[in-house]
């Protein structure tokens, strides 16, 4: 493994089929809700991932080095296989021909191979690299004022998967500069492209900032600002050769305390070690209780600076919300110790799933 490109690491084959095994097992362990991306399309990502290097299809994979998931060039080079493979098999001769001549020379048994591979992802459902959908929740005709749940998924700049929901009300007032356009029919909506390009700029943001962000739009009433994040995914994978591959590059706190457990316990583990991380963020008017369980992410309010507390607090009080944030670990046995680690010096208590590999990692 190494880095070839900024922020970007390489795996060759038979640690790629590993890690995506990994990977894959972390997902399903997490038991992700509907505020997450769908587990059930990533994990189609994951497993046409696994597919094209069984078949040799691909000879590597492409990592972030920060968050230790794949790449933008990972997610994309499956979704493209797909919107091809169509094409691809229609350029091929009969499989039971290409099996028929497999023994023939090799070009016939990598074309097999491609055809199996093609034709079964035709059929499954990967995950997107940005999602982005408007769905109507409420609409009054004689005050012109609707309801809109925003979702957006998306393979965010920092290396994070996410999925970001925005429930709003547009208020008749404001439909001269509406930032979400209702069909003549009043059933179907699209959010209008400087709204959209907002969103996209600000996904990044935790659900706080969001949710006082957009207040400021001239009517539009936000109601709630949630977000589901993957990752960071920290992995330790002794190799075939010997050697050991790890996430190279976390940043921050939990970047921090990774070095360390490498230089230390982390240096004498013998098998597979993996802590992924799945944190929630929401801020919302019917919220009990503000709190940050999330030992990575402190609320705004302990964290901002004195001379912006006196603004900040006018606009708590202008936009009544509260915010909980949470973070849930999947860990191996050798790695639950960092999560105790995190969570003690917070003052938070998570959840933590048992990661159990299969022998061989």
């Amino acid at each position: 493994m190494s880095l070839v490109a900024f922020n970007t690491q390489q795996l060759a084959p038979a640690d790629a089929e590993r890690y995506l095994k990994i990977l894959e097992r972390s997902l399903r362990s997490a038991r992700l809700n509907n505020s997450f991306p769908d587990r059930r399309r990533l994990s189609g990502t994951v497993k046409a991932l696994q597919r094209a290097f069984e078949h040799e299809i691909y000879d590597q994979l492409y990592l972030d080095s920060r968050v230790g998931l794949p790449n933008m060039a990972s997610f994309t080079r499956v979704v493209t296989d797909q919107e091809m493979a169509a094409d691809s098999l229609s350029r091929m001769s009969d499989r039971t021909e290409l099996e028929r001549r497999r023994d023939e020379a090799p070009i016939f048994a990598r074309m097999a191979d491609k055809h199996d591979y093609y034709s079964w992802l035709l059929e499954q459902e990967l995950a997107p690299v940005d999602l982005h959908r408007v769905l109507l929740r409420r609409h009054d005709p004689s005050s012109g004022s609707a309801s809109f749940r925003i979702e957006l998924t998306k393979l965010d700049g920092s290396g994070l998967y996410m999925h970001l929901t925005i429930e709003l009300t547009q208020v008749a007032s404001a439909w001269r500069r509406k930032v979400v356009d209702l069909d003549e029919d009043g059933e179907s909506a699209a959010a209008n492209e400087a709204f959209r390009t907002l969103i996209y700029r600000c996904a990044a943001l935790d659900a706080e900032s969001l949710f006082i962000r957009l207040h400021g739009i001239e009517g539009v009433t936000v109601e709630r600002v949630a977000r589901g994040i993957i990752g960071p995914l920290l992995f330790r994978l002794p190799t075939v050769g010997g050697g050991v591959v790890t996430t190279l590059e976390p940043e921050g706190h939990l970047g921090t305390l990774w070095q360390h457990w490498l230089a230390g316990d982390g240096a004498s583990a013998t098998g597979p070690e993996v802590l992924a991380t799945f944190a929630s963020d929401v801020a919302a008017g019917d919220i009990r209780e503000e709190k940050s369980n999330d030992p990575l992410a402190p609320l705004l309010s302990s964290v901002i600076e004195d001379k912006e507390r006196r603004r900040y607090q006018a606009m708590r009080e202008r936009y009544p919300f509260k915010v909980f944030k949470d973070r849930k670990f999947v860990a191996t046995r050798g790695l639950k110790g960092l999560v105790k680690v995190l969570g003690d010096a917070a003052g938070t208590r998570n959840l933590v799933y048992d990661l159990r590999l299969p022998r061989g990692g």
